[in-house]
């Protein structure tokens, strides 16, 4: 993808952010592998985005995608699961800010898995923000094959954050990033025990919600079913915790149907989303 310069408008009371949609890979394998009961003869197309979000406050990353590191970091993994890593690489996420002129105050991780923190190593001395669980996670043998050795780089700052016992759309716990209500982080443990989801309002009424990898297909959040078993094996921590959370986006898309709900990995669900920011 061809990296392109822009240039965000000049803040208003109208419009409280932005956001910058970074490709850093993509990769198609069959729809079977992304949802139960999918074909095994059409290709489902994914991707391994970062999301920059510039508000009046401050900016940051929500997870980096792929890195500048990533064809020496899956050489860690064990043997079975490097077909997880058969993409095609874009340009990193620090590369493409760069290009753009761009800087991120922190990086706020959805959860920490290879596909979403291998670009840390690119940002040394920016904060890290996880619950404190995900980063408790990372040093477990259970969080292995889908968390690199990189992630212990000295270079990286972890920090960690608490939500608090306020309920948002459902969620018990909630963390509202800035205090206006324009970017709320809810818990959402089942994938890993620190994931978390992004809902992003903005000023005109449009509202999206980001949600990592509770699911790879939005047809499983239509529809009520989870990754392809071996695919939720290999990623999921807990799959019964993640049908719940499956089962709560159901019920959310069908209270907001003008809701988009957007797994990070579903091209078509993402580039709803750029659209949608780009026409605000």
């Amino acid at each position: 993808m061809a990296i392109t310069a822009i240039s965000f408008p000049s803040w208003s009371r109208d419009e409280k952010l932005n956001v910058k949609v970074l490709y850093t890979g993509t990769i198609s394998p069959p729809e079977a592998e992304t949802i139960k009961g999918g074909s095994w003869f059409k290709k489902f197309s994914m991707v391994h985005p970062a999301f920059f979000i510039q508000h009046p406050k401050g900016t940051f990353l929500f997870d980096t995608g792929l890195g500048h590191s990533i064809k020496a970091q899956v050489k860690d993994m064990v043997w079975w699961a490097r077909p997880a890593t058969k993409f095609i690489q874009k340009e990193s996420a620090a590369d493409q800010l760069k290009a753009l002129g761009l800087k991120a105050d922190r990086i706020i991780l959805s959860h920490a898995h290879f596909d979403h923190s291998s670009g840390l190593i690119d940002f040394p001395g920016v904060p890290v923000e996880v619950l404190p669980q995900e980063l408790d996670f990372l040093k477990t043998k259970n969080a292995s094959p889908a968390i690199f050795p990189s992630l212990f780089n000295d270079q990286i700052v972890w920090q960690t954050y608490t939500l608090e016992n306020k309920s948002y759309e459902g969620y018990a716990n909630s963390r509202d990033i800035f205090g206006d209500g324009s970017l709320i982080l809810v818990g959402m443990p089942g994938h890993s025990p620190g994931s978390v989801g992004l809902f992003i309002n903005l000023a005109s009424g449009k509202r999206a919600f980001l949600v990592g990898d509770t699911v790879w297909n939005s047809d499983g959040i239509t529809k009520g079913l989870p990754k392809f078993w071996i695919s939720s094996k290999f990623a999921d921590n807990k799959p019964d915790e993640v049908m719940t959370r499956i089962l709560e986006l159901q019920a959310l898309q069908k209270k907001y149907p003008d809701l988009l709900i957007v797994p990070s990995h579903d091209a078509k669900a993402v580039g709803a989303f750029e659209e949608m920011m780009n026409r605000n």
